[in-house]
């Protein structure tokens, strides 16, 4: 006989209570705030908490909000047009049609050719021989690496779990430095929180780094505020390169490793290349092919023409890697992390959109403005960079974070004088570099927390350490690059 999947029931208390208590306090809801807008905001924050309590994967508990949403009568199941006004009220249905969910999905499905062809761990082996012979060296080509990864596999989890910690975990061992052991210190230490300070770098500098960046996109653009893969690139350019130069030497010099010398590291990754043997025609297509896809996302970016979408060239490469055999069907049925993040992020942003439909975000913002009038915008937006940063101590989904805050203190921002481009570039930048807070704050720091390389106190000092550097990088680099490049 076969047995129920497990649930976790007691997930679902926290969310039932936040959403149970805010609905019943409709009466007494602000005013100026429709009775909708409130039921619709009791409804998502219900869903946010559920995503942090995870009765469900996220996906499911997405669903349940989504079919919540509806019973309510907040929503229909397709798009409705009043025929005495005219005006359309979106379905739930509409959801599955946002643009920035397919293109994610899509990219998580290209990402996966990479791992199938063996072209990221041939990567990470040439990076590694080319730049191993010091520890710190190692150091930059895992980062080296993660911010090439970054460009081809869009889920940070991915990047780390797949590829960047299990090459870095066979150097520490080769090095006979060992997990839950005195041993760690040697280089696994050290190379452990590298490898998890490469990837909020790598997370950073791209719009397809993580879910979360995406997540920023789309609600920036429900302000008026475009990001492409091209404008996002650009504008974490040079606060990435300087971060990538300082991170790795604060690591080193805050948390050595007591070995400096690496020769072997070079054999070691001639080893694995021999292994692998010649490059294979599979690896050369899906080279061939990712090229062709950052070429066109450059060109959609400059041209502006809708033949060369961002979502729509995803498809293609997708649809490359098909005919040319490097992927099938199957292979891309069998990507659930595609599909998971496409129900998901698709009803996150559809929630979002009916709180700013209903007016919700708009009372919001200008309620903040009222009680924020006469300071300037500048100290505005840094304290909500901070409040970004800092409250992600509350949040273990950089996703959940970015889909309850981002909106309402990008609206905050712009109402208080705030450029939006930048209020919308520097909020976002912070939902990348907000994982360097706690153990839980995303997948990779939960991926290498619990590796046994690094402690837990030590994780919290280090990364509060660093994350003070990241914000000084960002905030102030970052603002005076943007101002050159006239986002302000």
């Amino acid at each position: 006989m076969k047995n129920l999947e497990k649930v976790n029931y007691r997930g679902f208390v926290l969310p039932l209570v936040c959403g149970i208590i805010l609905w019943c306090m409709t009466p007494l809801r602000p005013a100026g705030l429709s009775l909708a807008a409130w039921q619709m905001f009791a409804i998502f924050v219900a869903t946010i908490v559920g995503c942090i309590t995870k009765p469900l994967p996220i996906g499911g508990t997405t669903l349940i909000g989504l079919i919540v949403t509806v019973l309510v009568g907040l929503a229909p199941i397709k798009d409705e047009v009043n025929p005495k006004t005219g005006v359309v009220t979106s379905g739930i249905l509409s959801a599955f049609s946002n643009s920035a969910s397919w293109l994610i999905a899509m990219a998580f499905i290209m990402a996966y050719g990479i791992s199938k062809t063996g072209l990221g761990n041939r990567i990470a082996y040439w990076m590694i021989r080319r730049f191993g012979k010091r520890s710190i060296g190692i150091g930059y080509a895992i980062t080296a690496l993660e911010l090439i990864l970054g460009a081809l596999i869009p889920s940070n989890s991915a990047r780390t779990g797949g590829v960047v910690w299990p090459v870095t975990e066979s150097i520490a061992k080769d090095y006979d430095s060992l997990p839950n052991d005195p041993s760690r210190k040697k280089i696994g230490a050290y190379l452990s929180m590298l490898a998890f300070h490469a990837n909020i770098l790598s997370t950073a500098l791209f719009i397809t780094g993580a879910a979360p960046n995406m997540v920023a996109s789309q609600m920036a653009a429900q302000k008026g505020y475009t990001m492409t893969w091209v404008s996002w690139f650009t504008a974490a350019l040079v606060p990435v390169i300087v971060a990538t130069i300082v991170i790795p030497l604060v690591i080193y010099r805050i948390f050595p490793p007591e070995i400096k010398e690496t020769p072997n590291a070079k054999k070691w990754a001639d080893d694995r290349l021999s292994e692998l043997g010649p490059v294979t025609k599979p690896e050369k297509v899906m080279l061939a092919v990712f090229f062709l896809a950052i070429i066109l996302w450059v060109l959609s970016g400059i041209f502006k023409l809708p033949q060369l979408d961002s979502t729509f060239v995803a498809f293609l490469a997708v649809g490359l890697l098909l005919l040319t055999g490097v992927l099938t069907m199957n292979d891309a049925l069998k990507q659930t992390g595609a599909w998971n993040i496409l129900i998901w992020l698709s009803i996150l942003i559809f929630m979002a959109s009916k709180l700013i439909s209903f007016g919700f975000i708009d009372w919001f913002s200008k309620s903040i403005q009222m009680g924020l009038h006469g300071i300037s915008w500048e100290i505005v937006l840094a304290v909500l960079v901070v409040l970004m940063f800092y409250t992600h101590y509350f949040f273990a989904s950089g996703t959940a974070h970015m889909t309850a805050l981002y909106l309402p203190f990008l609206s905050v921002a712009v109402a208080t004088g705030a450029p939006l481009g930048l209020a919308a570039m520097l909020l976002a930048f912070t939902g990348a570099i907000n994982a360097s807070t706690t153990h839980y704050a995303n997948g990779p720091a939960s991926i290498i927390a619990n590796t046994g390389y690094i402690k837990q106190g030590e994780w919290w000092k280090l990364n509060f350490i660093l994350g003070i550097i990241y914000l000084l990088i960002f905030g102030v680099i970052g603002s005076l690059w943007m101002k050159i490049m006239g986002l302000w």
